[in-house]
């Protein structure tokens, strides 16, 4: 009969004991999940101003590469156009033989005939 006084008085200080170590152990959690929560944040932060750094940038590249566009676009149509004059001129040089052949046998028949009316004269 001793044993049952004994064990009301542990359950009179255990209980209040239990609840003591759960209360510490909820306020543990509660700042570890503050602690937690506040590194969350920064990351979140830091990942967002990633995330407009790297949009900024992404504007910009699609900036050059469309002035890079528009610039090679203009040096094709140039390099067509100095192609298109080069063959012109190619082909004016293959003719400019012809054309002469051609002006100097009409210059000798010109010549003849000046020579053949001064012997008629």
């Amino acid at each position: 009969i001793s044993i049952l006084p004994m064990d009301r008085n542990i359950s009179a200080w255990l209980v209040p004991l239990l609840l003591a170590v759960g209360c510490v152990a909820l306020i543990g959690n509660i700042f570890h999940a503050r602690k937690i929560n506040k590194s969350l944040m920064l990351d979140i932060e830091q990942a967002q101003a990633d995330a407009q750094v790297s949009s900024s940038d992404s504007k910009d590249c699609t900036k050059k590469v469309a002035t890079l566009t528009e610039e090679k676009n203009q040096l094709t149509a140039q390099l067509n156009s100095a192609n298109a004059a080069l063959t012109a001129l190619q082909e004016d040089n293959i003719k400019l033989p012809i054309d002469s052949k051609a002006a100097d046998t009409a210059a000798e028949k010109t010549e003849e005939g000046k020579k053949e009316e001064g012997e008629k004269d």
